[in-house]
C-alpha cells in the first residue's frame, strides 16, 4: 500500500498547479526593465506598464489583467535621446555648408566640398531607403550611421585640430567606423529614432545645398541644370519629412511597452489592450 502511495506522489504533485512566481498588483512600473527576466506564470494586475521593457523575457503563462500599456510620454525622451545627436549634426552640417558656399572655383578646398556634397547625398539616399521596406534597409541604416558620424567627425575633430585636414579626415574615418559598428550591432528602436532624426537633418542640409545650387544656375540662365537641382532638392525635402516621421514612430516604439523577442506562450491579456505595444519577434 505504501509503495502505491509513493509511486503515485509524483503524479499527484504534477497535477497541482504551480503558484505564480511573482505578483504585481496596482504597481507603477513605468519605464522599468525586465529584460531577460524569468517571469513564468507572473501576474500583473492593474499595473501601469507604459514604457516597460520585457525584451527577451520568459513570460510563459503570465497574466496581464487590466494593465495600462503602450507608449509613455515621449517629449523628455525626444530631447534626451535624439536632441544632442541631431543638434550636433545640424551645427556640423550647417557650418560645413556655409563654409563650402564661400569656396571659389579652383580653390584647394574644392575637393573637400565635393566630398561633403557626396557624403550628404549618400546620407540622404540612405535616410530614404531605411524608412521603407525592402532588402536594403539594414545596409541603409549602417550606411546612414557611417555618413552622419563621418560628417560630425570631420567637422569637430578638424575644428579641434585648428582646421587640420589630416585630423579632420582621421576623425571622419574613426567616427564613421565606430558608428557603423554600433548601428550594425544595436538594431533597437532607440537607434532607429536617432538615425531617423539625424537622417532628417542630413537630408535637409542636402536639400538646402541643392536648392541653392539650382537657384544660382537658374539666375545665371542655365535653366535645365537649375531645374534638375531644384527637383533633387524637392525630393530631399520629401526624405526629410519621411525621416522625421520614421524617427517619431521609432520613438513611440522605444517609449512603448516592449515585448520584443519575449516568450509569450500561454500569456493572457484580459482587459489589457496590447495594440500599441512592440511585439516584434515575440513568441506567441
Amino acid at each position: 500500500m505504501a509503495g502505491k502511495l509513493t509511486s503515485s506522489c509524483p503524479k499527484l504533485l504534477r497535477s497541482i498547479p504551480m503558484s505564480p512566481t511573482l505578483r504585481f498588483i496596482n504597481r507603477d512600473l513605468r519605464l522599468q526593465s525586465f529584460r531577460g527576466r524569468s517571469l513564468q506564470n507572473a501576474q500583473f494586475q492593474q499595473c501601469d506598464l507604459r514604457g516597460c521593457d520585457f525584451f527577451q523575457a520568459d513570460l510563459q503563462g503570465a497574466k496581464f489583467e487590466d494593465c495600462r500599456v503602450g507608449p509613455q510620454d515621449t517629449w523628455a525622451i525626444t530631447l534626451s535621446l535624439t536632441g544632442p545627436f541631431a543638434g550636433f549634426l545640424f551645427h556640423a552640417v550647417s557650418s560645413l555648408i556655409f563654409a563650402a558656399m564661400g569656396t571659389r572655383p579652383g580653390d584647394p578646398a574644392g575637393v573637400y566640398v565635393q566630398i561633403l556634397t557626396t557624403v550628404l547625398a549618400i546620407a540622404t539616399l540612405s535616410a530614404g531607403l531605411q524608412t521603407g521596406p525592402g532588402p536594403f534597409v539594414k545596409v541603409a541604416r549602417i550606411t546612414l550611421g557611417i555618413a552622419v558620424a563621418a560628417l560630425m567627425g570631420f567637422f569637430y575633430v578638424g575644428s579641434w585640430a585648428d582646421n587640420s585636414a589630416a585630423f579632420a579626415i582621421g576623425g571622419a574615418s574613426v567616427w564613421g567606423l565606430l558608428s557603423g559598428l554600433l548601428t550594425w550591432r544595436w538594431q533597437t528602436p532607440a537607434v532607429d529614432a536617432s538615425l531617423g532624426m539625424c537622417g532628417a537633418v542630413a537630408a535637409y542640409g542636402y536639400a538646402f545645398w541643392t536648392w541653392t545650387t539650382g537657384s544660382h544656375l537658374v539666375t545665371t540662365g542655365n535653366w535645365p541644370s537649375g531645374l534638375a537641382w531644384a527637383a533633387i532638392a524637392i525630393a530631399a525635402m520629401g526624405i526629410t519629412l519621411r525621416s522625421l516621421w520614421h524617427g517619431g514612430r521609432a520613438l513611440r516604439r522605444f517609449s512603448a511597452t516592449s515585448f520584443r523577442n519575449a516568450n509569450l506562450t500561454g500569456c493572457t491579456f484580459p482587459h489589457t489592450d496590447v495594440t500599441h505595444c512592440d511585439l516584434t519577434n515575440a513568441i506567441r
